[in-house]
């Protein structure tokens, strides 16, 4: 191969977009041509290669096999010479590029044309026949260099696109918007993978409590191709919500829309500290109005602009007039600690506000009438956005008590001290020169006695229960004989007659003229307790009949109980250190790890989940499992398994879902054939007695058609166990809602309510058509013109919303409201149809109660009573 010679001599001019960084490789047995083409692409930087270098490694025999070593490079160009022993690496080099673009640009001799096209392979991406003129080896090198160029470019830009921090979406303009990419931040903030969701329109985050104002906002600018921003609740791959701020922007190319770009932010954390905020404003509010702490604000003028209760307490005068009080007002006297009048400048007010320091603990008296209280005051500045002084806010709190006691507590001070330095519950000092006995303010809250009492030794001993008051006795008595420490568990008699168990202890302590013992008295009663529901726990997980057991972090058995033993035909002791895959199978300890994997993520406290394992007869059972997680020191200790024997239980709710299908598609076709007999015999006959008898069995089969049509309406209410369907509910609004529809459907009937704007409760997903039933049976059994009173009260007691539908109808029959009331039917007590019993279901799934009383002067009111939300 010769390249053509006027590569230099005709044409001097550099690449038109050539850059001095870019490299090209020159693969090139021809000296001589890698000269021309050096000289000639001389904008660019030169790298020759040649067999043999650039660290190349040949094997033995210098055939094939050679590993070969290319430098760093933007185009190679290569020839029919070279091509076959560099066309591996060159393969493996544009390999591992990916979506960057790696030309090489192979070039043959007029007699290589032939064999090139039959032999080389999609390594090349273009082939140039030498000779050639000097402009098209610079343009064909130019083309290659550009489109790397822009690969890398387009690479750069999918980079950032992909490493962006938020997330990043294109959907296409047409059809229903579906996915054409998606970036990491996008994947990591939802939880689903590229693959999951390219193809797929958004919506597939919505969920039950996406707003429907925002997607409503978004489909309006997607129709009109503008931009649109939105803040709306998403759910991620795993069910969990999140706060999405979305941005989307239309693309247009030549004039059409054909894509839309979608930035999203997850800021749950903002919404939530937007809500913490608020919730932190209304926390302060109240706490400033239920401080044990008087707290005046005063502006930059001296006046006080806002007061709680209690300095209103504490200056003596009502809020009303304390409010625009100067601080040193004549209404109060105020005074120093010598009971001289205070100057204004020696008020922490003035203080702060000239040196813009907070001022501690300044004590001085106020005049109230007929009595003289001392008060601490604490000032601070309180500053604006801008940080200009805008006033002083201050604590008063009345010291009157303390000033009073402080001799009191300087003498109780040792006492205190050495206490705190024994135990932190309660102490006690005896002075055996008059058998005098001093409690601590903790002994005297634990005894229930006023505090400072002194009680002489004799009394002290009578708060002791009396089977334990010896062994205290003789404890204390060796006190005083030894000297050593005393500890003794005994019973405490409080005033009130509970009774505690305590640990007392006692030292003696030498002052200047005789010794003192002093001790503390620790309540030990709920680590008493602990121990005793401990034994309890362990006698009942002994004797359970279901299998409880404990794995450590390696999933190896820690403890089992007898039913776990039981089950697998095994000793309790011989499964300790087995790994639980060789006990119940690969599928459930797989099961197992991905249950670990959620509490470890603090999904939640524990998980359930069903398995099925061999018993000891070699016989598959299945078994649901909750599990929960131990911990030691807060680090994850191992799991907690208690499994349950759930094989029979779903073989009996398949066979009883089949039997209740059955029946009910059954009853349903058989009601309606002798209803349509009835009516042919009706329509068929003029007989009286026939039509009468028609009549009455038209009437029954209706009855039987709506009790089916109520049954399959309060379905979800015959499950006492599902307490996913139990949520807060607006109670009033769904009151309302019943009472809207009833007077729609019976015109004829007086139907009113009361109830407030709202009154949260925890209802079962049909309370809703429970309350209409009430309605419907009103009206059933009292004609069209009965009068109904529905009232919600949200306010009749502070754990319960409580529900009241009340009628002037005939009544319901005493054996039928027993038999209601009771839970149970018998041959002599028993109801006429479903619709109450599933009332009363309904409020039993709630976790409520249904009561049902005579209405005044006839009728009835049925009182529903809810757990509020």
């Amino acid at each position: 191969m010769t390249v053509s010679e006027d590569a230099s001599r005709n044409d001097t001019r550099s690449a038109g977009d050539a850059s001095g960084d870019e490299r090209i490789l020159l693969a090139v047995r021809s000296t001589r041509d890698r000269e021309l083409l050096a000289e000639l692409l001389d904008a660019y930087e030169i790298i020759v290669w040649e067999r043999g270098r650039e660290g190349e490694r040949e094997d033995g025999d210098g055939g094939d096999g050679n590993d070969i070593s290319l430098p760093e490079f933007d185009l190679c160009i290569v020839d029919m010479a070279t091509y076959s022993t560099v066309a591996d690496a060159l393969a493996e080099r544009k390999a591992d590029a990916g979506d960057r673009f790696v030309p090489v640009l192979l070039t043959v001799a007029q007699d290589e044309q032939a064999v090139a096209a039959r032999r080389l392979d999609d390594v090349p991406d273009d082939v140039l026949s030498v000779p050639a003129p000097s402009a098209v080896i610079r343009s064909r090198v130019d083309s290659l260099l550009q489109t790397r160029r822009q690969s890398l470019q387009l690479a750069l830009y999918r980079s950032a696109m992909d490493s962006a921090t938020v997330g990043i979406t294109i959907t296409e303009a047409d059809d229903d918007q579906p996915l054409t990419y998606v970036n990491d931040a996008f994947e990591e903030m939802t939880g689903y993978d590229r693959s999951e969701v390219i193809g797929r329109n958004c919506r597939f985050l919505q969920g039950d409590e996406t707003e429907s104002k925002p997607v409503e906002t978004l489909h309006g600018a997607i129709e009109a191709g503008e931009n649109a921003a939105v803040s709306l609740t998403n759910y991620r791959k795993d069910g969990t919500p999140f706060w999405n701020e979305l941005k989307i922007s239309p693309v247009y190319e030549d004039g059409d829309l054909t894509h839309f770009v979608g930035f999203q932010t997850d800021a749950t954390v903002r919404h939530a500290l937007k809500n913490q905020l608020v919730h932190e404003t209304q926390t302060l509010k109240q706490l400033f109005e239920t401080s044990p702490v008087g707290i005046a604000v005063l502006n930059d003028d001296g006046v006080i602009v806002r007061a709680n209760e209690v300095a209103q307490e504490v200056l003596g005068l009502r809020r009303s007039v304390v409010l625009g009080q100067p601080y040193d007002a004549p209404e109060w006297d105020l005074v120093d600690a010598r009971g001289e009048p205070l100057d204004r400048d020696d008020l922490p007010f003035d203080r702060v506000r000239e040196t813009g320091e907070t001022v501690t603990n300044f004590e001085h008296g106020i005049g109230v009438p007929e009595e003289r209280r001392w008060v601490v005051v604490n000032a601070a500045p309180l500053t604006g956005s801008d940080g200009e002084h805008v006033g002083v806010i201050t604590a008063i709190e009345d010291v009157t008590a303390q000033k009073q006691q402080e001799r009191e507590r300087e003498r109780l001070l040792d006492l205190f001290d050495q206490s705190q330095k024994i135990a932190s519950v309660g102490a006690w000092e005896v002075d055996t020169q008059n058998d005098a006995v001093l409690f601590t303010s903790g002994l005297a809250e634990l005894l229930g006695v006023d505090s400072g009492t002194v009680f002489d030794l004799s009394e002290a001993f009578s708060f002791y229960h009396p089977e334990d008051e010896p062994l205290v006795r003789a404890a204390f008595e060796r006190l005083v004989e030894t000297g050593e420490e005393q500890s003794v568990e005994c019973r405490l008699e409080m005033a009130g007659g509970e009774m505690r168990w305590v640990n007392v202890r006692g030292v003696a302590t030498q002052e200047t003229d005789a010794p003192v013992f002093r001790g503390t008295v620790q309540d030990i009663t709920d680590r008493k307790a602990r121990s005793r529901e401990l034994e309890r726990y362990e006698r009942i997980v002994e004797t359970t009949g279901d299998p409880i057991y404990t794995l450590d972090d390696n999933l190896r058995f820690v403890l089992a109980n007898s039913a776990t033993a039981d089950l697998l035909g095994r000793d309790s002791d011989d499964l300790v250190g087995e790994h639980v895959s060789t006990v119940f199978g690969e599928r459930h300890s797989q099961a197992l790890l991905e249950s670990i994997a959620s509490l470890l993520a603090g999904d939640s406290a524990e998980e359930t989940i069903e398995t099925v394992v061999a018993d000891r007869n070699g016989t598959e059972r299945q078994f649901q499992t909750t599990i929960a997680a131990k911990s030691s020191e807060d680090e994850f200790d191992g799991i907690v398994c208690v499994s349950r024997d759930v094989t029979d239980l779903h073989e009996h709710e398949r066979r009883l879902s089949v039997l209740d299908r059955v029946i009910r598609h059954n009853l349903r076709n058989k009601m309606n054939i002798a209803q349509a007999h009835a009516e042919m015999v009706l329509e068929g006959t003029d007989d009286d007695g026939v039509r009468e008898s028609a009549a009455a069995i038209e009437r029954a089969t209706s009855e039987l058609l709506s009790l089916a049509e109520t049954a399959r309406k309060f379905s979800a209410a015959l499950d006492p166990d599902v307490t996913e369907r139990v949520q807060p509910q607006n109670i009033a609004d769904c009151v309302r809602n019943v009472v809207e529809g009833a007077r729609l459907s019976y015109p004829a009937a007086t139907i009113s309510v009361g109830a407030p704007e709202s009154a949260y409760a925890w209802a079962h997903s049909t309370f809703e058509l429970a309350v209409n039933e009430l309605v419907d049976n009103a009206v059933v059994y009292g004609g069209d013109e009965v009068e109904i009173e529905l009232s919600v009260a949200a306010d009749a007691s502070p754990e319960q919303v409580v529900i009241r539908v009340a009628d002037n109808g005939p009544g319901i029959p005493p054996l039928e409201r027993e038999s209601l009331m009771s839970g149970r039917e018998s041959p002599l007590q028993h109801t006429n149809g479903l619709g109450l019993w599933f009332v009363r279901w309904t409020v039993t799934n709630s976790n409520g109660s249904m009561d049902i009383v005579d209405n005044e002067p006839n009728g009835t009111v049925i009182e529903l009573r809810l757990p509020k939300a």
